[in-house]
């Protein structure tokens, strides 16, 4: 018995290895999937780039463009577009754990009201 609840332990920690590895490359890849259909969705005319009239369609990639642009061809391919993705991901995940947790004192709710 204590053989058997031994063994079915071992298999529900590789069980669980196994899952959190594919949770690491489904996560990248359902990133690479929204990426797609982003830069699919900016490509109105389908040349499989995405031009400053185009990005003018989503005001993240309006704005940050002519940084993407690295060719500086006035256009984005698939590549740049994933660049600007990723590095956007980045920014956003950096000053998200960045920004310090308010405290109970900080508030509004706990701000007495001004008279």
């Amino acid at each position: 018995m204590k053989k058997l609840v031994l063994g079915l332990g071992v298999m529900a920690v590789a069980a669980s290895a196994a899952f959190a590895q594919e949770s690491t490359v489904s996560d990248s890849t359902r990133l690479a999937a929204a990426d797609s259909a982003a830069f699919a969705k900016l490509d109105a005319d389908g040349d499989g780039r995405v031009s400053a009239i185009e990005a003018a369609n989503d005001s993240k990639v309006a704005a940050l463009f002519t940084q993407a642009d690295a060719d500086k061809d006035g256009y984005l391919s698939k590549a740049e577009f994933a660049n600007l993705a990723k590095a956007y991901r980045n920014s956003r995940d950096s000053s998200d754990s960045t920004a310090a947790p308010r405290s109970d004192s900080q508030t509004p709710e706990s701000t007495p009201p001004q008279q």
